[in-house]
């Protein structure tokens, strides 16, 4: 039932098909009938001529030779190249070799020379078929392998399968069967995917003979009667006659002699009405094999010399046709090589009649146009010198501008975020502990407060304005460092003298984390600003009381190095990580992102950099060595300096 449903449905889109090619082919009959444009009419001529070629070859002759006519005097390559590759396969069907050959070639060189890839397919697919007709089977899978990747390019479903249905034929000639299989599977997938079923009959007869090649008989069979089934209307007879002459022999190697001969039976009818020659050859070849397994040597022997006396007509025709094939050949070659040594022969010819005049002349004008050019160039050559050099000189001074805006607009950006860092603080860390110091002394002034309460308040109160002194000082300092004329006072200085007064300012914060400080400094002589190293050790100080447990030591030394002096402020403390104190030496960031102490203390982020700043001022340098959770070292590198007993020092 299923079987019977789909043979409907096949039926049914090929009478569509068949319908439609004729109301196509109605349409364009009518349109050359009415006054229309000669580039419309070439078009309909070229369209006839391809839907007849399988059908009416004397009419598409008719309909071809006009379309190359009027491409002629249109100078119209896509349509002469279409018209003479349909004149090339209708004369390969009426057997002219020379030129079918000739026609093929000329549609193929058109093509090739303007890029038309379909026109190269259609006429790849010829003349594959002409080398396929003298068993040049390698020359003939060339070409039906180049038409099928130009079919691909311009996905062209007749083009595609047209060429994949030659391939599969070819490999099987050969004996190639799974290059003939794997072709042939791709033609009836292309024609499911096109929904094209021209060709669908002639793809099951490849697979049927290339079943029965790899000796599957049964699926031979099938094939076989399935191409039968859905033999093209329009491809009858000649569809039917290929199909049961092999139809025949299947059932015959099956061992069904009866059906064989029942198909052969068949086939003989339709060849011998049609003058199928090569049918009619395999049809007695298989009855001579049935009748001589049967023992009937009679009919054996008649249809064994009906065999031979067909196939030598046969291969006599064969043979005629490779020879016709090859002057083909020969005759396009030497036609081609004929004219284009004519073409030479008359365009040296000319040349020749030219050349001595032309040579002359030129070189008149040559000598002429040289004077005036190297005169010219010389001129050119000497101002473009000039304003080269005066390009190279006004792009240096360019160059020179651009890097020093770049460098303003760097400060002025580092400058604009500072400001915004310094009025964050002002408006904020330095509000903080000035509110607190307000509230309490409302609270004292409205005797709200008792004395008892004011004492368990005072030290926090005491360190949150010793922490808001310490921001003051560095915020003052940095300004006063940002403003032009702001010098350094580089005098002889005792460390020891300088550091006294920092203890006593942070002496307090020490003792309310109960840290112990450790002093071991030698009395050595540094040159530097008291005031700004003041600054520079309170920093770094405030910072280890800061960054230290409770309980836990600092320790403060120095010690002589050649011309410097090792001034060191050691915690064991929090400590940093690699990242941090990589931005503190080398990242060039003003204001850093303050860290909160072991007891919550703040600060503005200003110190370190202060003291980086002002250690350069006086020829020092601030080296830090820090690891996570073991504490931080601070070293400062002074200038030292010997002084005599009449010099001052502070």
């Amino acid at each position: 039932m299923k079987k019977s449903i789909v043979l409907i449905l096949l039926f049914s889109s090929l009478f569509g098909e068949i319908c439609a090619q004729n109301d196509e082919m109605d349409s364009l009959n009518r349109l050359l009938s009415h006054q229309v444009s000669r580039e419309d009419r070439v078009n309909a001529l070229n369209k006839l001529t391809f839907l007849t070629r399988e059908k009416d070859l004397q009419q598409a002759l008719v309909w071809g030779q006009r379309a190359e006519d009027l491409a002629s005097e249109l100078k119209d390559s896509l349509q002469m190249s279409r018209a003479k590759g349909n004149l090339g396969w209708v004369y390969f069907r009426l057997g002219i070799w020379e030129k079918a050959f000739r026609y093929s070639k000329e549609s193929y060189l058109i093509a090739l020379a303007k890029g038309y890839k379909t026109e190269l397919g259609m006429a790849l697919n010829n003349l594959g078929s002409l080398y396929y007709r003298q068993d040049y089977y390698d020359e003939a899978i060339k070409n039906f392998k180049e038409a099928y990747k130009y079919g691909q390019d311009e996905n062209d479903a007749y083009l595609i399968i047209r060429s994949l249905n030659n391939l599969a034929l070819n490999y099987t000639l050969k004996g190639e069967l799974d290059s003939a299989l794997l072709f042939a599977n791709d033609a009836i997938i292309s024609n499911e995917k096109f929904g094209e079923e021209y060709f669908i009959t002639f793809t099951h007869r490849v697979l049927g003979d290339i079943h029965l090649g790899r000796g599957d008989v049964g699926k031979a069979i099938e094939s076989y009667e399935h191409s039968l089934e859905i033999s093209n209307p329009q491809q009858i007879k000649t569809s039917q006659a290929s199909v049961l002459h092999r139809l025949g022999n299947a059932y015959f190697i099956d061992g069904n002699t009866s059906k064989a001969l029942e198909y052969l039976t068949q086939g003989l009818k339709i060849s011998k009405e049609n003058g199928f020659l090569d049918e009619l050859v395999e049809t007695y070849k298989t009855f001579t094999m049935i009748y001589d397994a049967k023992g009937n040597i009679p009919l054996a022997f008649q249809y064994q010399k009906a065999f031979t006396e067909l196939n030598a007509e046969r291969e006599a025709a064969s043979n005629r046709e490779r020879m016709e094939m090859l002057q083909a050949k020969f005759e396009v070659e030497k036609s081609d090589a004929e004219i284009n040594y004519l073409k030479v022969q008359n365009q040296l010819k000319e040349v020749e009649i030219k050349s001595f005049n032309k040579i002359l002349t030129m070189f008149l004008v040559f000598t002429a146009v040289s004077v005036g050019l190297l005169f010219w160039m010389s001129i050119i050559f000497r101002k473009n010198k000039e304003t080269t050099k005066r390009l190279v000189e006004k792009r240096s001074i360019l160059e020179a501008q651009k890097k020093e805006l770049q460098k303003k607009s760097a400060e002025l950006t580092e400058s604009n975020r500072s400001k915004n860092r310094i009025l964050s603080i002002l408006g904020h860390d330095l509000k903080s502990p000035v509110a607190q110091l307000k509230g309490v002394l409302d609270l004292l002034h409205s005797q709200e407060l008792s004395k008892e309460e004011f004492d368990g308040i005072s030290h926090i109160l005491k360190r949150n304005v010793d922490g808001l002194y310490e921001n003051i000082d560095n915020i003052l300092s940095w300004s006063k460092s940002q403003m032009e004329g702001f010098k350094v006072q580089l005098l002889p200085t005792n460390i020891k003298k300088v550091i006294r007064p920092c203890l006593e300012l942070l002496q307090y914060q020490a003792n309310s984390k109960e840290i112990s400080i450790t002093i071991n400094i030698i009395e050595e002589i540094a040159l530097v600003d008291q005031d700004l190293l003041q600054l520079i050790i309170r920093n770094l100080l405030s910072n280890a009381i800061k960054f230290s447990n409770k309980g836990s030591n600092i320790d403060i030394y120095s010690q002589k190095d050649g011309d410097f002096i090792k001034l060191v402020i050691q915690d064991y403390g929090l400590g940093m990580s690699e990242i941090q104190l990589d931005t503190i030496l080398n990242q060039q960031v003003y204001l850093l992102e303050s860290s909160v102490g072991t007891d919550k203390e703040k600060g503005t982020g200003l110190g370190l950099n202060l003291c980086k700043e002002f250690l350069g001022l006086m020829g020092g340098a601030l080296m830090l060595e820090s690891k996570k959770g073991e504490g931080t070292t601070a070293i400062l590198l002074l200038q030292s300096v010997t002084v005599n007993k009449a010099q001052q020092v502070i």
